[in-house]
């Protein structure tokens, strides 16, 4: 019987130490079930934010396409805008260049006018200065020279406003030349 006893102690001492590592291994479960709960939770919570995710990258693609085809006309309208402006900077250029050739018919014009009027103005004072010796009363002799002292001032007259013309359009051909140096200087950068 005392084997028996023995034996029944040692079984119980077993059965304790079997309950012992049940209780254990049923805690071990228990954490392990809630490490497992906790990470299906993560994980869902991690599959919404991934498709939260997807949806941000899938708006700023179509957020970045839509800047792009934006850049890409701003880009087709500023290639245009510097087309025209190149455009109007070569008719601005053609413009003032026809300014400029004419004006200087002009000029050409006015001074051979003003030469004219000049050499005409020479050869009237001096075919008009009559001296004592020239046979003619003295009354005719000064009627005649102050006569061609008037015309002469009468025609010096008249062609000053051309010489005004004359350095006005000069100063004109100066500003315009001085634009398409400009004007072309823009087209080269």
């Amino acid at each position: 019987m005392e084997a028996l006893t023995a034996t029944v102690k040692q079984l119980t001492e077993i059965l304790a130490q079997v309950g012992a590592s049940l209780a254990a291994a049923t805690q071990k479960l228990e954490q392990t079930t809630k490490s497992l709960l906790s990470s299906e939770e993560s994980l869902t919570s991690t599959k919404e934010l991934l498709a939260s995710t997807r949806e941000e990258l899938a708006s700023t693609k179509d957020k970045f396409a839509s800047a792009n085809q934006s850049l890409a006309s701003t880009k087709e309208k500023l290639e245009q805008t510097a087309s025209a402006l190149t455009q109007s900077h070569m008719n601005t250029i053609d413009v003032l260049n026809a300014q400029i050739e004419a004006r200087n018919e002009d000029l050409e014009m006015a001074r051979k006018a003003m030469a004219e009027s000049e050499w005409d103005q020479k050869t009237l004072k001096n075919n008009l200065q009559l001296d004592d010796d020239s046979g003619l009363p003295g009354k005719w002799r000064l009627y005649l020279n102050e006569s061609s002292e008037r015309i002469c001032w009468e025609m010096a007259e008249t062609m000053d406003p051309i010489s005004q013309c004359v350095t006005r359009w000069e100063e004109q051909n100066m500003e315009a030349t001085a634009e398409i140096q400009k004007l072309e200087l823009q087209q080269r950068t």
